[in-house]
């Protein structure tokens, strides 16, 4: 059976109760239409009907960008593999096509299902940036559903938001019927049964019901009470997702990603997720080793990725990725670790990692003088960051990535000088031969953080300072310098800090045309200025410092993280003080471990381990190459050349076949493709070509092949083509 069959659905394939969108026809005239066409492999499809909870997990941008959000996909596999729930997914629709779908009156639907969005249970944003808030209104309105909460009648859904933005639920909660904050992998199912039990009830009944789920906020019940953030004990495998999606469309992030650690416990006094998500909790790492290994051997992953806010801090790093190295060898899979703390990193694990073929080393600093990284509580010092660099580039790394903020709390025209003169540095070290990336972005402060109660910076103060910078490095070509737009980082720290009066703004906003705020092509913060006067607010007010003993408009919030800690934490940070990381030192009295969540660190990994695998070395072989022939139509003739090029390399890859790759850092099977079809056209006995490392019989090659190919892309042929030799 092949594991991209619909037999394994079939416990949860059931006859549908609900009309479906019919919007096929739009697809010839939209950009991109293989961001609609559902069929990714691996998802579940299963059929709402009137005896499941419904929901449709919702991302507030294009779908290549919600499609690599780790969150939204672990709800997706938690509700799906309960027999009462069915989970679907949506995205924003790019512009042109919510356009075509108001001219032809259709509605916003899930992805898999095609039902309409405003038939679902239960509608659950994903709060990820405040540049998004927008974009829910957006899709909201796009599926017919009242924009405020107070007038949805009982047979609307019920709308649901989750994510770490949910720490201040205010500027949304006008909106928003319910927020989840905190960890939702207990609690969605949860949400689920309350809704199962209260089926038949009112919408107000419904959300009394949620209302006594811990971490649950109803702004229209609430009463002053204290919302506690949900926290779940431990990364168990049962909330662990697996089996996950391989999409059809190139996504920002297309790779296999297991979540070794949740939490940080280092302290960076202007990280929001390092407080949000306290204590540290790591998954055991058999389980992670295990986990990867079928995931890429069964769906043929090429890139995998160690995914937690700082993957170096992971108790068992260096044993882990030697095993990962000796096993993930044979697959020729690329293995990527985004989160790296310079401090962590030491000449070993920089060779692993240039082993497994990860050839950037991304930095951040944050700051370029040491008085300013006391202030912020970066510990990480002058030399370690040289070392660093020295290390990566003696073993041969060709891309340094370096991030820095402006507009930091007590900054100095010298901590500019400071970074200039770091970098040049690091030139010094490369001696020009290394690619070098530096961002640069305003600093924001955010809620729940020390510096929550900082002022952000004037936009003509950082524009000065970015300005400076790029003038004295521009003689380098080899160095390329990215700024995070003023304005948007202003009105981030608008919606970010804002209490129930912004709702107001973002409706106005969203009702001039803002959509996609995030996005360079859509934003226009002339909107956001005329919005501000037409609701008589001020954006000083949200932007300029306040008192630490003032009360705080998200203080009924509680993450966990004491508020006098906090507060103490930004006296020192007056006083330039450090406070050490808790899981190497003393604790430091935040107060999330009296939460009954105990940091939970995985134990000494086994001694197996620890012994160093041995290089595989290439040899001459003989190479056989055959020809496969397949359909490619129906929904598929929506897939771009190089999208279906990628997802056949996947495909390719699992079918357990010895393929013939690449050498080099880039490695990839040996294929060749017939001329490309033009978007929009079907292909009947389309063609590529592959290599193999032995000569199999051709009934054995077309069995491997039938066995991964899903039934939309169906072989049809396959012919031996001959063979030569290479080294």
């Amino acid at each position: 059976m092949s594991f991209f069959s619909a037999q394994e659905k079939a416990p949860w394939t059931m006859t549908s109760s609900f009309p479906k969108v019919d919007f096929e026809f739009l697809l010839p005239s939209v950009i991109k239409p293989s961001r609609y066409i559902n069929h990714e492999i691996n998802s579940f499809r299963k059929e709402p009907s009137r005896d499941t909870v419904n929901f449709c997990l919702a991302y507030p941008d294009v779908y290549e960008v919600g499609f690599s959000h780790l969150g939204l996909k672990i709800l997706y596999y938690i509700l799906n593999q309960h027999s009462d729930f069915m989970a679907d997914r949506v995205y924003a629709p790019w512009p042109d096509c919510a356009d075509l779908l108001r001219q032809h009156g259709l509605p916003l639907f899930g992805l898999e299902s095609r039902m309409a969005l405003s038939d679902f249970d239960v509608i659950g944003f994903t709060l990820q940036s405040e540049l998004t808030y927008t974009n829910i209104l957006y899709m909201l309105d796009l599926s017919g559903i009242p924009l405020y909460s107070r007038q949805r009648k009982n047979d609307a859904p019920l709308i649901l938001a989750g994510g770490p933005n949910t720490s201040n639920p205010l500027p949304l909660s006008p909106f928003i019927d319910a927020f989840l904050i905190g960890d939702g992998e207990e609690a969605i199912l949860e949400i689920g049964e309350v809704i199962k039990k209260n089926r038949k009830s009112s919408r107000q009944a419904k959300l009394k019901a949620l209302q006594q789920i811990e971490g649950i906020f109803v702004p229209l019940l609430h009463d002053g009470a204290t919302i506690r953030c949900r926290k779940i004990d431990g990364l168990q495998a049962s909330k662990v997702y697996k089996r996950q999606l391989l999409p059809w469309t190139h996504p920002v992030h297309y790779r296999y990603v297991a979540e070794i650690m949740r939490g940080c416990s280092r302290g960076c006094r202007f990280c929001h997720a390092g407080f949000f998500y306290r204590p540290v909790r790591e998954r055991e790492p058999d389980e992670i080793l295990q986990d990867m290994l079928d995931e890429i051997r069964k769906y043929g992953w090429q890139e995998a990725a160690l995914s937690s806010l700082s993957s170096s801090d992971y108790s068992c790093i260096k044993p882990l990725l030697l095993e990962l190295y000796r096993q993930m060898e044979p697959t020729r899979t690329t293995l990527s670790l985004p989160s790296l703390r310079v401090d962590s990193l030491d000449e070993e694990i920089i060779r692993l990692i240039n082993a497994l073929r990860q050839t950037g080393l991304t930095l951040a600093p944050e700051a370029g003088s040491q008085r300013l990284r006391d202030i912020i509580n970066k510990n990480l010092r002058q030399e370690e960051i040289i070392n660093s660099v020295k290390t990566a580039f003696s073993n041969g790394w060709t891309l340094i990535k370096l991030y820095f903020m402006i507009g930091l709390p007590q900054e100095e025209e010298s901590d500019i000088d400071a970074m200039i003169n770091l970098i040049h540095d690091i030139i010094a070290i490369t001696q020009k031969k290394v690619n070098i990336n530096i961002t640069i972005s305003p600093f924001v402060p955010k809620v729940f953080t020390p510096l929550q109660w900082a002022g952000m910076d004037t936009a003509d103060n950082l524009r000065g300072k970015a300005t400076r910078i790029k003038k004295t490095l521009q003689c380098y070509r080899f160095l390329k310098i990215n700024y995070h737009d003023i304005a948007s980082s202003q009105l981030e720290c608008i919606l970010g800090r804002g209490d129930t009066r912004v709702a107001e703004l973002i409706r106005i906003a969203y009702e001039k045309g803002d959509i996609f705020t995030g996005w360079q092509e859509f934003f226009d913060f002339t909107i956001w200025e005329n919005a501000a006067r037409q609701c008589s607010l001020e954006f000083s007010d949200f932007l300029a410092a306040r008192m630490p003993q003032a009360e705080l408009p998200w203080d009924f919030i509680d993450i966990g993280v004491r508020k006098s800690f906090l507060q103490e934490e930004w006296k020192k940070a007056a006083r330039g003080e450090t406070t050490p990381d808790c899981r190497e030192g003393e604790c430091t009295g935040c107060g999330v471990c009296t939460m009954n969540i105990s940091p939970h660190f995985a134990g000494e990994i086994h001694k197996k381990y620890s012994r160093r695998p041995e290089i595989i070395t290439p040899h001459p072989q003989v190479h056989y190459f055959y020809r496969l022939f397949y359909h490619k139509t129906n929904a598929l003739r929506f897939v771009g050349h190089l999208d279906m090029l990628r997802t056949l390399q996947t495909i390719l890859r699992a079918s357990e076949l010895p393929l013939s790759y690449t050498q080099g850092f880039n490695i990839r099977p040996r294929l060749q493709f017939g001329p490309p079809l033009a978007v929009g056209l079907s292909g009947e006995r389309e063609f590529l070509d592959f290599t193999l490392d032995e000569r199999l019989e051709h009934g054995s090659v077309l069995i491997h092949l039938q066995r991964v190919f899903p039934a939309i892309l169906p072989v049809v042929d396959l012919q031996f083509l001959g063979t030569d030799i290479k080294t």
